[in-house]
C-alpha cells in the first residue's frame, strides 16, 4: 500500500463516527487476514478492500448496522460465474449471482458472527478470478 493511501486509511478511521465503529475495525481486521496480499482503499465514503479487483466494500449509511458488501468488482459482471459459499448460519444474504450482503446489527452479533464471517469472506475470494 503507499503512504498516501495508508495515511488516508489512518485518518480516516480515526476520523469515523459511526455507532458501531469498533465493529468496522474488527471486521477489517477479519477481511485482511484471510489473505495477505489484500489491500485496501476507501471508496464511496467506506473501507473498501482489493486484490485483483475490489470484492469487498463497507455500507456505513445506517446508523444501526454495518454491511460488508461482497462481489467481483466496482461494476456488476453479470458474465462472472456464480459465487457460492457454504454458510450454514446464514450470515451472508445473496443479491445476486455474483453479489451478497452482510448484515451486522451490534458488536455482540458481529462477535457472535466473527468465525462464519471470515469464513464467508476466504471462501468468497478463494472463488474470484
Amino acid at each position: 500500500m503507499e503512504p498516501a493511501e495508508l495515511d488516508a486509511l489512518t485518518d480516516y478511521l480515526a476520523a469515523l463516527d459511526h455507532p458501531m465503529s469498533s465493529v468496522v475495525r474488527h471486521l477489517r481486521e477479519a477481511i485482511l487476514s484471510v489473505d495477505p496480499q489484500i489491500r485496501e482503499n476507501i471508496k464511496w465514503n467506506a473501507p473498501n478492500f482489493t486484490l485483483r479487483d475490489d470484492f469487498a466494500t463497507f455500507n456505513l449509511w445506517r446508523p444501526d448496522n454495518v454491511q460488508v458488501v461482497l462481489h467481483t468488482g466496482a461494476r456488476p459482471k453479470p458474465d462472472h460465474r456464480e459465487i457460492t459459499v457454504n454458510d450454514p448460519h446464514k450470515v451472508l444474504r445473496m443479491v445476486g449471482r455474483n453479489r451478497g450482503v452482510i448484515t451486522l446489527s451490534s458488536r455482540a452479533a458481529a462477535e457472535a458472527a466473527m468465525a462464519d464471517f471470515t469464513d464467508v469472506v476466504r471462501q468468497w475470494v478463494a472463488q474470484l478470478e
